[in-house]
Parts: C-alpha cells; sequence; structure tokens
C-alpha cells in the first residue's frame, strides 16, 4: 500500500463511497461561548463513522477477492460486515468478548462470521492475522491504514463543506484513522483550525505517546468508552497525527456520561460513550465556532437507559 495521505487521497475516497454512505447532517447549538457544529455519524447506517473507511478501502478490493477479515470491539465489526454484505464478500470478523452484546449481533446480523477472543486488542489483531493467513482473507485495519484514514478523513470534508470556517475541531482518537484523516483535511483546507484529539483517562495512549514522541503503549483501558480502548497508536496513523495535533484532551467516564445524557436531552441523539468523547470537551471549554465529531451511537441498552435516568 502507500504510505501516504493527501487532501487528494480523502477526495478520491469520497468519491468512492459516496453512494454506500450517508452524508450526515450538521445540528448547530450554542453552548456558552461555542457554537458547536455538531456532525452526528452515530446516524450511518451501521451507528458509526467506520463505515466510511471500510467501503473506502473495500471498494479497492479485485474482482474475485475470496473475502476479508478484520478484528474490532464493534463498530469497525459493523461497517466491515456492512460493506461485505453490500459488495458481496465473505467477512470473518475477530470480537474481544467484552464486546458489547447489542454490537456483536448486529454485525452477525449482516453476516459476518464473529471470532470471540479475549478482552485484549492485541489478541484480537494476532488471531485477525493468524486468520488471513490460513484462509488467504484480506485484511480490512480498523484504522492503521492509508485507504481506512482516507475514508474516515471524508467526514471532515464534508463538515467543513457545510459549516465553513472553524475555529477548532474536536474528534476522538483511539487507534488514530479518524483523526488521521480528518486533520489531513482540516490543515490542508483551513491550517489555522485548532484540532484537539479526546481519549479516555484510562486509555491515554496517544497523549503519553506525544508527549514522549514515540509510540507508547498503555494497559489495557477499562474505560465505559469501548470503542476508544486501543492500548497503542497505530504505527502509519501516529505519524499523520503528530504532524497535524499539539493538543490531546482527557476526559472521565463521568465526563462520557454527563455528555451522552446532553445530547439525550439537547439533541434528542443517541451516542455511546466513544460517540460522545469530543461532545465532552466541547461542553466543558469550546469556544468560537466548534466543528465537533460525533463519531458513534451504538450504546448498550443497560447503559443507555442508565445515563437517560440520571439526574
Amino acid at each position: 500500500m502507500t504510505e501516504t495521505l493527501t487532501l487528494d487521497c480523502v477526495q478520491a475516497a469520497a468519491k468512492r463511497i459516496a453512494s454506500h454512505i450517508l452524508r450526515t447532517p450538521i445540528l448547530t447549538r450554542t453552548h456558552g461561548e461555542a457554537e458547536l457544529l455538531l456532525k452526528p455519524e452515530s446516524l450511518q447506517l451501521t451507528g458509526a463513522f467506520k463505515l466510511r473507511g471500510a467501503f473506502s478501502l473495500m471498494t479497492t478490493l479485485p474482482v474475485g477477492t475470496p473475502g476479508v477479515v478484520a478484528h474490532s470491539s464493534g463498530n469497525h465489526a459493523q461497517a466491515v460486515a456492512c460493506a461485505a454484505s453490500v459488495l458481496g464478500l465473505r467477512a470473518v470478523i475477530v470480537m474481544p468478548s467484552d464486546a458489547p452484546e447489542l454490537k456483536r449481533q448486529r454485525t452477525e446480523a449482516w453476516g459476518a462470521e464473529v471470532v470471540v477472543v479475549g478482552p485484549d486488542s492485541d489478541e484480537r489483531a494476532t488471531r485477525a492475522k493468524e486468520l488471513e493467513a490460513s484462509e488467504g482473507l484480506i485484511p480490512v485495519p480498523p484504522y492503521d491504514h492509508p485507504l481506512v484514514a482516507a475514508g474516515q478523513g471524508t467526514a471532515a470534508l464534508e463538515l467543513l463543506e457545510d459549516a465553513g470556517t472553524l475555529d477548532c475541531f474536536y474528534a476522538p482518537v483511539s487507534g488514530g484513522g479518524l483523526m488521521a484523516g480528518c486533520a489531513t483535511v482540516l490543515h490542508a483546507l483551513q491550517p489555522n483550525i485548532e484540532i484537539v484529539g479526546v481519549e479516555p483517562l484510562d486509555g491515554d495512549d496517544t497523549a503519553r505517546s506525544l508527549a514522549a514522541g514515540e509510540r507508547i503503549a498503555v494497559p489495557p483501558p477499562r474505560t465505559i468508552a469501548d470503542g476508544l480502548r486501543v492500548r497503542r497508536p497505530g504505527e502509519f496513523t501516529f505519524e499523520v497525527i503528530r504532524q497535524h495535533v499539539k493538543r490531546i484532551e482527557l476526559v472521565t467516564d463521568e465526563e462520557l456520561r454527563t455528555s451522552m445524557r446532553w445530547a439525550l436531552d439537547e439533541l434528542r441523539l443517541v451516542l455511546e460513550p466513544s460517540g460522545a468523547a469530543s461532545l465532552a470537551v466541547a461542553l466543558r471549554e469550546g469556544r468560537g465556532r466548534c466543528g465537533v465529531l460525533l463519531s458513534g451511537g451504538n450504546v448498550d441498552p443497560g447503559l443507555l437507559a442508565k445515563v437517560a435516568g440520571e439526574t
């Protein structure tokens, strides 16, 4: 694969995936000194932005591809399963044992074969590599691939086209595909924008890595944000992020629940903890015109009921 990520790459991905994804709307709210321009990727068919990256890579696969393999705690799993169903491909997905049951059920509903391993992200990556070798499947990485990151960056491309000039941009950071793609677009089109990544307090691998100047692994995170439990940034995505992102903010599980509840009350929008991370920081500190990427809404019903009932 070509180890580059440019605005042209993202624009090309936007053309490839246009017929397969929803161009999500911009929801506007005023909060304190901020005008929040919220992009709800939770409205995608599979409930998260991951559909963009899956289609970006999988629409480039040659005819006769035997199938694909991916590893994910849920949102990437559903995206790959959905794309495989649409494109007529076999999909094998390696998922952790602690993935929300709803995400596993929806992955299987798209026709994917699910292989369950332990909770650690390294373990599922290893198992996916084994399946790739033994069954000749094509890997669809959750984040560490230029085509995947280019697909995720189409969300920022749409945001700027629809919202215009922004002062700052907030998005969650896990393996880094979303932020790498979005930051590439943002700095190319609006070089003075402040780009802020958001991680859970117990899952701050990118913050530590940027401070150290190299990729740092953290112990398995224990945050409720299951989509942000990656232990280290991607090799490719980290190099992109360190070029464009100067600040990472951390959020607690309590802040995640609070922002989920705010989205329910103010937007009538269901967000999962990972999807509410960027909102939590925007509510905490946002000033000026703030683009906020709401990454997903596949929340466990029990957690949602608890959050909705909190006062």
